[in-house]
């Protein structure tokens, strides 16, 4: 695994950081929740970032919490965050919080802490409409061949594609984009400054010429499978939809697609060969109402109708489509 050094973000706030005491905080907290904490969430949406920073730090730790962290974490995690600033700077990251002017408001969970990001591309590329691709690592060569199709047809249509930077169907998709030159955005299970996995450092890099990578962990953490339901949950927080082009049974894009599902976003589900074993995951979201989906415009077709049924819903209790 490599430590990365790459061009930085345009920084949307040059000067001094007016923010400096909440980003602070925040990745603090991002250092002591490595995997989702729903406990400390709610009390950093209860009394806000500085204020939950300071009360843990003081060692007034919620019993909620305190299930979840011991004092000891708090310290180390604490003395860990002071160095974090420095090291993404080194790596050309910045810690993107919720007080930002550039935070995607339509990102989920609502109790996200913050997402550590690098590349060339603005940040307003968080919010322009995207689609989460994802699957097996051990993709067959139908897999891959749909994969990198349906990223350069959404691509085509304005799409960002948001995947991990995995093998198989994940990076199929991401260098399905490039090759369309669309936008693309790679959600690391490790820290900002890791290339992993290590034989695709060529593909980061490419992928931050152009779009970004972010991360929810801190600088420097390795991956652990203990951290993969939070990863889980950026990936499909910051799409759309998720689209699981192929999945074998037991294929960790099903945790990304029930991620989704807990947020209120669509799933939607490429069908295989019903003798292939790597699409058995995909066939069993389909029975479960995943959106069956051939095509990057039957993608873009289930989003529309999704759209005209919350308007029509809208209108008819009277409310706006926000209101939802």
């Amino acid at each position: 695994m490599h430590t990365h050094t790459s061009p930085s973000i345009p920084d949307p706030t040059p000067g001094p950081d007016p923010l400096a005491d909440v980003r602070a905080a925040r990745a603090f907290l991002l250092r002591l929740a490595d995997s989702p904490c729903p406990a400390l969430e709610q009390l950093v949406l209860s009394v806000g970032p500085r204020a939950a920073a300071e009360q843990l730090t003081g060692g007034e730790i919620p019993e909620d919490v305190g299930g979840y962290v011991a004092p000891a974490r708090v310290q180390a995690a604490a003395a860990a965050a002071a160095g974090d600033g420095e090291a993404g700077a080194r790596c050309g990251a910045r810690l993107l919080i919720p007080e930002d002017d550039h935070w995607p408001a339509a990102y989920a969970p609502a109790g996200a802490v913050g997402l550590w990001v690098r590349g060339h591309a603005g940040l307003e590329v968080l919010s322009a409409p995207s689609i989460t691709l994802t699957g097996s690592r051990a993709a067959t060569g139908y897999g891959t061949h749909v994969a990198a199709d349906f990223a350069a047809e959404l691509a085509a249509a304005g799409r960002t594609t948001i995947a991990s930077a995995g093998f198989g169907i994940d990076a199929a998709a991401l260098r399905g984009a490039l090759a369309a030159h669309g936008p693309t955005v790679a959600v690391l299970a490790c820290g900002i400054d890791r290339a992993y996995p290590a034989a695709h450092e060529n593909l980061l890099e490419r992928i931050a010429q152009s779009g970004l990578i972010v991360s929810a962990l801190p600088p420097g953490t390795t991956p652990s499978r203990h951290r993969t339901h939070g990863w889980a949950r950026v990936l499909a927080g910051l799409g759309e939809a998720t689209v699981v082009v192929e999945a074998a049974a037991r294929s960790g894009a099903l945790q990304i697609a029930a991620a989704a599902r807990q947020i209120g976003r669509p799933v939607m589900a490429v069908p295989g060969p019903v003798t292939s074993a790597a699409s058995v995951g995909t066939h069993q979201l389909i029975r479960n109402r995943a959106t069956l989906v051939t095509s990057g415009a039957d993608v873009l077709a289930a989003l529309a109708e999704r759209e005209r049924r919350a308007a029509d819903t809208a209108e008819a209790w009277g409310l706006t489509h926000q209101e939802l």
